[in-house]
């Protein structure tokens, strides 16, 4: 059975589809935040960023979105927040979103797959701060605190854009020079054989600055 961790093209029209539905399918069924899920359809900062995927054989199961920001202006919008954390961050930075995976095949650590993949990719570009934002009381709270994050709070939620939080948002940050070996060591346990059983078939690309909200 093939099994593969490949970059989504903007010109792979079959794929890019594929992974509007798949966020659309799964987005629809979110607790904890309302959204307009036609609003999550591939769009120019998915252009710009990199859209990670798991298959196996011709099926997305699993999706995740990579961003580079290096303007603290931009981070804010995606954020919905002015950063005034006690942590400064070093630009650029990672942000990490859209992620979704298929019901059935939740239990076999995709979202923590592709994390994984992204957080080596963020090592290779030197960047040192991965970010994420996610409604409280998410199953991936208890993993992303034994990574190593920190975690805020964002008193204001999700208002201005197209989500709607529906329960307190935390804004969440990793240092990837204080906590990065300690991360990718939790991957690889937490993983075991599905860290190989998926070829990552992309050589390393060039980094890219997204631009676009």
């Amino acid at each position: 059975m093939k099994q593969e961790i490949f970059f989504v093209q903007d010109t792979d029209h079959v794929n890019v589809e594929a992974i509007n539905q798949l966020r659309m399918q799964e987005y629809s069924k979110a607790q904890g935040f309302a959204v307009q899920v036609s609003t999550l359809n591939w769009k120019q900062s998915d252009s710009e960023s990199f859209v990670m995927a798991a298959r196996t054989e011709d099926k997305i199961t699993s999706t995740m979105r990579g961003e580079f920001i290096d303007d603290q202006s931009l981070l804010e919008k995606k954020l919905e927040y002015n950063w005034d954390f006690p942590m400064e961050l070093n630009y650029p930075v990672l942000l990490l979103s859209r992620a979704a995976t298929v019901s059935a095949a939740r239990t076999l650590g995709l979202n923590l797959l592709l994390r994984n993949h992204f957080l080596k990719l963020a090592l290779q570009f030197q960047v040192q701060h991965v970010v994420g934002t996610f409604v409280a009381g998410s199953s991936r709270e208890r993993t992303l605190r034994e990574m190593g994050y920190q975690f805020f709070e964002n008193p204001k939620g999700w208002q201005k854009s197209t989500y709607r939080s529906l329960r307190p948002v935390q804004v969440v940050v990793l240092d990837l020079k204080i906590h990065g070996q300690q991360a990718l060591e939790y991957c690889q346990t937490q993983l075991g054989p599905n860290l190989k059983a998926y070829s990552f078939i992309e050589s390393i690309p060039k980094l890219k600055i997204v631009r676009c909200l």
